[in-house]
């Protein structure tokens, strides 16, 4: 059975998607909570159940329906697309529910999904980041710099730096390394998903970024390092993700404990009528 879920079964649709996976759903987790509260006509997430059991989740947001788009602007894709399922089985009553004949895209992390994805005649794939996440047991710290939180009273500290980040309110922090009074090392870090059942979430460090005079020098592990610690010792899951080609970033992750637990896959696809 193929339904439009409403707030009512937010909490049953988490739990699930925590039980798939909550660091490989933590995007999904994040995507569904929001739109089951917002209830905005341009997002939506079908559930697929059998014999009542909840085994499938997608979450779906119409571009051509989302408000400030600027007139004549089209998207590449009419809409997007996030997905779990237990199984294939559960898969393909959710693909039923896609439009019909016009382009979508979708953002894959489950192997089992990326699978049945790559059969589709006509989908088209693109690789995306690696993903990592470390758990305290095989967490392997490093020391040595202070490391300070910033805020946005803290922009000077940026002056001549190539990193000039945004200080919108994002609900991330920024942490950083500092040198001669100006940022050597920097990182955000944020919440991916609200509380689930377990009350653990999952913790991003996102956007590591080293001034090119002060690389090679162990400064980018120490600060990822101090926020593993953070995010471990507060209970929550830290994720850490970096681009296929950047093999410094990789090796960094791994110097520290992380493993590699999923590569997003980017598909575009047409359903036939």
């Amino acid at each position: 059975q193929i339904s439009i879920a409403s707030n009512s079964e937010r909490e049953e649709i988490l739990a699930f998607l925590e039980k798939k996976g909550l660091v490989a759903n933590a995007w999904l987790i994040w995507n569904v909570s929001d739109a089951l509260q917002r209830c905005v006509e341009w997002e939506s997430v079908v559930i697929c159940r059998l014999h009542d059991e909840l085994v499938g989740v997608a979450y779906i947001i119409d571009q051509r329906k989302i408000p400030l788009i600027p007139p004549g602007w089209k998207p590449n894709d009419a809409y997007d697309v996030e997905i779990d399922a237990v199984d294939r089985k559960a898969v393909e009553p959710l693909i039923d529910a896609f439009p019909t004949d016009i382009l979508g895209s979708f953002r894959v992390f489950r192997p089992m999904i990326q699978e049945y994805f790559q059969d589709l005649p006509d989908a088209t794939h693109t690789d995306g980041d690696l993903y990592f996440t470390v758990s305290p047991e095989n967490f392997r710290p490093v020391t040595g710099e202070k490391i300070i939180e910033l805020i946005a009273a803290d922009a000077h500290l940026f002056e001549g730096c190539e990193r000039q980040p945004s200080w919108e309110d994002s609900g991330s922090r920024m942490f950083a390394i500092l040198r001669n009074d100006r940022v050597a090392t920097s990182a955000w870090l944020g919440f991916v998903t609200p509380k689930t059942a377990t009350k653990k979430r999952v913790e991003a460090i996102m956007g590591l970024h080293t001034e090119a005079q002060y690389r090679r020098m162990g400064l980018g592990s120490q600060l990822v390092s101090y926020l593993t610690d953070m995010i471990l010792q507060d209970g929550h899951v830290p994720v850490y993700w970096t681009e296929l080609k950047n093999i410094a970033s990789q090796g960094l992750a791994k110097k520290l404990g992380y493993w590699q637990f999923t590569q997003a896959i980017y598909y575009r696809w047409r359903k036939r009528a």
